[in-house]
């Protein structure tokens, strides 16, 4: 019949901390773009870059997934395990509605 469309029940958004101000972030957003296409629970959203402080900013990753917080914590331990990233951190998660 075709491919299943899977149903994304919550977001997530993440914020990714570089390890420094030289980090490329668009190559860190094409690096977790190519993590989670390798997920079937789990779809880039968005990202959006955020300044800090004296020329250091983060990414801001929203990731849409199917499953509960466990899929989410095996996302965020490979995002960390990229070269060029310090830390991620949870900063909002919600549940999508029907409309």
């Amino acid at each position: 019949m075709g491919k299943e469309i899977k149903k994304f029940n919550m977001v997530a958004k993440l914020r990714i901390m570089p390890k420094g101000i030289e980090v490329d972030l668009k190559k860190v957003e094409n690096e977790i773009k190519e993590i989670l296409s390798k997920c079937e629970t789990s779809k880039f959203h968005s990202a959006e870059v955020q300044p800090i402080a004296f020329g250091l900013k983060s990414l801001e990753v929203a990731i849409l997934i199917t499953e509960a917080k466990s899929e989410l914590e095996s996302i965020e331990d490979k995002i960390s395990k990229l070269p060029d990233v310090e830390n991620v951190t949870e900063i909002d998660i919600n549940l999508l509605s029907e409309i």
